[in-house]
């Protein structure tokens, strides 16, 4: 009697888990579009100052916005949101020049408060 052994290869696909679409990025809150006045209070190296900034986008935990001056990673600021009503401390994660203007990303290690 024989046998015959028929091995029939394929070619190498990564589990179906690994192939979902790649993800943006990896931030735990979503960012939502914002259009008003941040306030930026800081005291630096450059002195107190206070720092008028565009709102781009926004979540609970921080918020991106654009300024004319920059400030230093990891400064620790207090951040007033005027048109959104909200208020709290924060600290600068990155700020990227961004034409003749900076973007500045803000992490709130605490949730914003209510402003008056």
């Amino acid at each position: 009697m024989r046998l015959r052994l028929l091995i029939k290869l394929k070619p190498y696909a990564p589990p179906p888990a690994l192939t979902g679409p790649p993800r943006a990025n990896n931030r735990f809150h979503e960012r939502l579009p914002v259009k008003c006045r941040f306030s930026i209070y800081a005291d630096d190296q450059t002195g107190q100052r206070c720092i008028v900034c565009r709102g781009i986008n926004m979540s609970t935990s921080g918020a991106l916005v654009e300024a004319a001056e920059a400030i230093q990673p990891k400064t620790l600021v207090y951040v007033k949101a005027s048109g959104l009503g909200l208020m709290g401390s924060a600290t600068v994660r990155h700020c990227t020049a961004s034409g003749s203007k900076f973007r500045i990303g803000l992490h709130f290690p605490n949730p914003l408060i209510r402003s008056l």
